[in-house]
């Protein structure tokens, strides 16, 4: 099954610890939420995902699975990944 991209909004803003585990996914910081974006591999890893915001005591506020016309672009990985 091919991933699907998936929407996560979060009240407030994500600690640095947090993000630098998220570089594959894209976030919009829109106060006062941040909009994660991106591509998971599966239901494991969103549940992971959802496990590590509330472990650092972030509120959840939304995670919904994006229809593929509505995916953002990703951009293109380094040479050789």
């Amino acid at each position: 099954m091919p991933e699907a991209s998936y929407q996560v909004t979060v009240a407030g803003v994500i600690p640095a610890e947090l993000l630098a585990e998220l570089r594959d996914l894209t976030v919009n910081v829109e106060p006062p939420e941040t909009v994660l974006h991106g591509s998971l591999p599966d239901q494991s890893a969103v549940v992971g995902l959802i496990s590590r915001i509330h472990g650092l005591g972030l509120r959840l506020i939304e995670v919904r699975r994006l229809p593929p016309e509505e995916a953002p672009e990703q951009p293109p990985g380094p040479p050789g990944s």
